[in-house]
């Protein structure tokens, strides 16, 4: 069983870096993820390290706000608001969430409001997933007594919120940072922040811990690749490293690890290639679908065919548009839709089988899975540790 607790160090010799996009759960194409794999996955190093419960105690609803408070057994609490307000029979729905864990937040969404979804399209379990994340971030910092260090983002309409320490794990002291991407109103995805980027305060943090210099693994989501799904028989792991840009020795000791546990993975070193423009380039195409659609409702006459067009454009927006509206071009051009810093980074998530999409809808990130994260992140930092004499 390995051994988590607070380092002394200000420093550690690798990083672990796992955020929450809030909303974020659809991609053109017909991609879907449970993109609070991350943040859940981190955070278990962190409720080892301290015994906190995120287990949700109870959630209060401010129908005059507009607004949802979630408690934790931990004695964390976190508000987020929905733009439209809140019907009294969601508020009685979201009271049926006590005994939840608030760490693992999408999956927390979905159980209490059946679905979710971006792009402002569905902001009550959007508002709802966010005030998990922020009671989930708070326990962990009351339990930590002042050893995670949390900080406010700087994105405007953002409640984002990144908190990072050191922890000595089997004996390595890694850094290691939670990130929450959330939009307020429950609107959703806005992620210029996510994953290793290093903007502003989140910067001077990440460059406090040395997560801006030291070999880190990213942690991302649990997803359907419709491009990859048909090559798997089973939900498997996917390491990701760019040769000639990314971490490649990380993605090594990453597969290496999963290997060895008997674990399914797979390593990548042409899939996230920096390709300046192709956001930009994406964006456009999107739009153009768009105004193409908007132009015909404009001309549309037959009620059959408005409502079609309507539910068709709702689809977009719902759907392909969380594909586009979850990171800026020019930061895109940089980090790549992962939100990854060159040189030092390598990603860890996974990929689901078109029958698992088929029978869940959306994918749920689960305790085992993180474990499975978990254990995968341990046996590679010991045979970095090995390598280098840390």
């Amino acid at each position: 069983m390995a051994q988590f607790s607070f380092s002394i160090r200000k420093e550690g010799v690798l990083g672990i870096v796992g955020h929450v996009g809030v909303a974020h759960v659809h991609s053109h194409s017909g991609f879907v993820q449970d993109d609070s794999a991350g943040f859940a996955a981190a955070g278990l190093f962190v409720r080892d390290a301290t015994g906190a419960d995120t287990r949700i105690a109870r959630v209060e609803s401010d129908r005059k706000a507009g607004s949802f408070t979630v408690f934790t057994e931990g004695g964390g609490s976190g508000t987020a608001f929905a733009r439209r307000g809140i019907t009294p029979a969601e508020a009685r729905i979201a009271a049926g969430a006590a005994g939840r864990d608030a760490l693992f937040t999408q999956v927390a969404a979905t159980e209490t409001f059946g679905r979710i979804a971006g792009q402002g399209s569905m902001e009550v379990p959007a508002a709802f997933q966010g005030a998990c994340a922020l009671a989930a971030l708070d326990t962990f910092v009351k339990a930590s007594e002042g050893k995670l260090h949390r900080i406010e983002g700087e994105i405007p309409g953002n409640f984002d919120q990144y908190a990072g320490t050191v922890l000595d794990i089997d004996g390595i002291p890694c850094s290691l940072m939670l990130v929450i991407n959330g939009t307020k109103g429950g609107l959703g995805p806005d992620e210029d922040c996510e994953g290793n980027t290093n903007p502003g305060a989140k910067g001077r943090l990440m460059e406090e811990l040395g997560l801006d210099s030291m070999p880190s693994v990213v942690l991302e989501s649990k997803a359907f690749i419709p491009g990859k799904a048909s090559e798997l028989t089973e939900n498997t792991f996917l390491v990701r490293a760019q040769k000639g840009v990314d971490c490649t020795r990380l993605g090594l000791a990453l597969k290496a690890s999963a290997d060895a546990l008997g674990l399914p993975a797979r390593f990548a070193e042409d899939m996230m290639p920096l390709v300046p423009g192709a956001m930009e380039k994406a964006t456009r195409e999107i739009g153009m679908q768009i105004a193409a659609l908007a132009k015909e409702f404009a001309e549309t006459d037959p009620c059959e065919r408005k409502v079609q067009l309507s539910a068709e454009l709702n689809r977009i927006c719902s759907e392909d548009l969380g594909g586009v509206t979850f990171m800026g071009n020019e930061v895109n051009d940089r980090m790549r839709g992962a939100g990854t810093l060159p040189v030092v980074t390598a990603v860890l998530s996974m990929m689901v089988t078109k029958a698992y999409r088929d029978e869940m809808v959306i994918p749920e990130f689960t305790l085992e899975d993180a474990r499975h994260y978990q254990e995968i992140i341990l046996g590679a930092f010991r045979r970095m540790s090995e390598a280098k004499g840390f």
